[in-house]
């Protein structure tokens, strides 16, 4: 089965779609082609500055990942190896999983199946939100632009603030459910937030990854995505007040990244 992924030159004042690279396959070197392909069409090698993509092993293998590939083409050709800088969304997502492995068990490792507290309001959403008393009226604050899931994130994110600063749980504007497919990065983190609120008997098993997700990463989450110091701390913080290991490792190792601009070939 074929892969169709679009090709594009940007710029601070444009946005140049070369087309759409159709790959054979899933793998590194099927995507590579493909995009080689297209940048040969154009010419459009002394052009490449930067690359940003997600940091799944297929783009980011240190031997082989597309980055990499990419990279080593562009000094074969004499020119300048260009920047990498890993999606802080999908880096964030990656470390929010090891957050939540690390507070919430599972009775499989088996990374297609849910926490409990998912399958629970997937089951019971409707009801739920009737059970739900609201105790506040929220602080009025104005949506900076934010659509579908990522607007449901950023209100669950200000419903959580509110709520830790009013000791009181506020009226929320319930939203559907978003998709758990992998490639959906905010999703374990709406579904935690819906959870606290709606799930009692799991609130004080969520309280440390909710205050994670609502007030160190935030931040970083509705940042313009780009690097500041204070949206590397911020998730420092919190992960090592959490004590959470294997996310401190991937914040350092992926982040590392961000700053740096750069993998190791």
């Amino acid at each position: 089965m074929s892969i169709m992924t679009v090709v594009c030159l940007k710029s601070a004042t444009r946005n140049i779609k070369l087309g759409v690279a159709r790959c054979k396959g899933g793998s590194s070197q099927d995507v590579y082609d493909a995009l080689e392909k297209i940048i040969d069409e154009y010419d459009a090698w002394s052009s490449i500055k930067m690359i940003l993509c997600d940091t799944t092993s297929v783009n980011t293998g240190r031997s082989n990942g597309v980055v990499v590939r990419i990279q080593r083409a562009m000094v074969g050709k004499g020119l300048e190896m260009p920047q990498y800088i890993g999606c802080q969304h999908h880096i964030l997502d990656r470390i929010l999983k090891h957050v939540l492995d690390f507070y919430v068990s599972k009775t499989t490792t088996k990374p297609s199946l849910n926490y409990k507290f998912i399958d629970g309001l997937l089951e019971n959403y409707e009801e739920l939100q009737t059970e739900y008393k609201a105790e506040t009226e929220m602080d009025v604050d104005e949506n900076p632009g934010w659509r579908d899931d990522f607007k449901f994130l950023y209100e669950l994110c200000k419903a959580f603030q509110h709520c830790k600063k009013h000791a009181a749980l506020p009226v929320i504007k319930w939203r559907k459910l978003p998709s758990l497919h992998s490639a959906r990065w905010n999703s374990r983190a709406i579904y935690t937030l819906i959870a606290y609120f709606l799930l009692p008997s799991w609130r004080s098993v969520l309280e440390l990854p909710a205050c994670f997700i609502a007030e160190k990463c935030q931040e970083a989450w509705f940042s313009v995505q780009t690097f500041k110091e204070t949206t590397y701390d911020n998730p420092l913080l919190g992960i090592t007040k959490l004590g959470c290991a294997s996310a401190l490792k991937g914040l350092n190792t992926q982040w590392s990244t961000v700053k740096q601009g750069t993998i190791s070939a």
